[in-house]
């Protein structure tokens, strides 16, 4: 491709009736509208060189090497000047380019044609060029420009009559109106499909990111799944074994006894962690341990952290027991671990109650305590009541909190009776 700076690159690429310029809708580095492949380049010299070689042997004895060094002229042309803009990363030449390309063809082709006819016939191979390098909007009159004049000037300069050049002329002319019509189908054809290819990159492009962004999406919700279990269940796990061993420590020259009970506490609460962690695992996904249900596993929380705050907690089932699916028994069974220990770290309660109800309009889980209670309408710094309103919002339930200064704490989770059922 001519490589000189030309404001008026951009201004003109567009072929008869494509409706769109080769700029704008080159899809991809592997797109060239008349790109008939690698092999048009030996293709194109063999015929210029078999043009030569008839140049020496036709026509007008006297000019047989002028007309071989100008169609010798035309090979170096092409591949000096033409060649490059079979590139596959390169658009067709602006206007003034391509008006610069047309030029040095027709310098040396034009004459041949005048001094040997016989010459034309290389328009077998140099009209493709001209339409496969500045489009047929420029092809197109360089080509009526070596199919006209040639005639033109014979019938100027008394070569032949009038008669005979009119013929040759509408001839020419015809073949001219076919190249001109057929050429225009063509690119149309070709630049629909090229918009048509583009925005089938496109939709595979859009494909790929929503891939990426669901992949993500994907995973964030994964992160925030395992954050969510490992904070009501090993979080709250350590959390104990560390309360009860500052108890220990302080228990073991004063009340060995109950420094045991709590060690025996701490043994069975990292246990507890364990045996759930390997069933997490093995699942992966949350899961209660084997062998519990949820109304043991009810029983046995409630049971540890009234062993382990010395205060009553008592667990209450009504109603007739249901089997409850895996994401329905884990949301409550969570809920309770989260409650419970923001009774043992917050509430300061004497007593605290576990109640979960079979009922006609679905399933509730209640955990109320007598501590001191807090202010429910202030803003939470932590995760425990996000936790357990995502877990209720996940399922179809809905959460209620109740509680003021005083007046102790009761989280209330419902879950209606299609959910449940299902």
């Amino acid at each position: 491709m001519m490589t000189d700076p030309d404001p008026e690159d951009d201004e003109d690429t567009t072929a008869p009736g494509a409706g769109v310029r080769r700029r704008e809708i080159r899809p991809s580095s592997e797109w060239h509208a008349w790109d008939l492949g690698r092999w048009w380049h030996p293709t194109f010299t063999v015929a210029m060189l078999a043009m030569i070689a008839l140049a020496l042997i036709s026509g007008p004895e006297r000019w047989r090497w002028v007309t071989a060094a100008l169609m010798a002229t035309v090979l170096v042309v092409y591949h000096v000047f033409a060649r490059p803009t079979f590139s596959t990363d390169s658009d067709l030449p602006g206007h003034r380019r391509a008006l610069g390309l047309m030029l040095l063809f027709l310098l040396p082709t034009l004459p041949a044609f005048i001094l040997n006819p016989t010459m034309m016939v290389s328009l077998i191979a140099i009209a493709p060029v001209f339409f496969m390098t500045v489009g047929s909007m420029h092809a197109v009159p360089a080509l009526a420009v070596l199919l006209l004049f040639p005639a033109l000037l014979e019938g100027l300069a008394g070569g032949a009559d009038w008669r005979s050049v009119g013929i040759t002329l509408l001839a020419n002319g015809a073949i001219l109106g076919y190249a001109l019509w057929f050429s225009g189908w063509i690119e149309r054809i070709i630049y629909q499909s090229a918009e048509r290819f583009m925005l089938i990159e496109q939709l595979s492009r859009s494909r790929e990111e929503a891939t990426r962004l669901s992949e993500q999406a994907g995973a964030m919700t994964e992160r925030e799944r395992l954050a969510r279990e490992l904070h009501d269940t090993l979080a709250q796990g350590f959390t104990s074994i560390i309360a009860l061993a500052q108890a220990v420590e302080s228990e073991l020259d004063t009340d060995p006894a109950t420094a045991r009970r709590h060690l025996a506490l701490m043994r069975e609460t990292a246990a507890e962690n364990l045996a759930e962690a390997r069933a997490m695992v093995a699942a992966r996904r949350a899961v209660m341990v084997e062998g519990d249900d949820l109304d043991g596993a009810l029983s046995r929380i409630g049971e540890r952290l009234g062993r382990e705050l010395g205060i009553e907690v008592t667990a209450t089932v009504t109603g007739s027991p249901e089997d409850l699916s895996n994401d329905l028994g884990v949301c409550l069974l969570r809920t309770a671990q989260e409650a419970l220990a923001n009774v043992r770290k917050h509430a300061g309660a004497d007593s605290a109650r576990v109640a979960l109800a079979y009922t006609d309009v679905g399933v509730s889980l209640t955990v109320s305590d007598d501590g001191t209670g807090f202010d429910a309408s202030s803003p939470s710094d932590g995760n425990g009541l996000a936790n357990m309103r995502h877990r209720a919002e996940a399922v179809g339930g809905t959460l209620d909190l109740d509680s003021s200064p005083g007046q102790g704490t009761t989280v209330r989770l419902t879950i209606p009776r299609d959910e449940a059922e299902e």
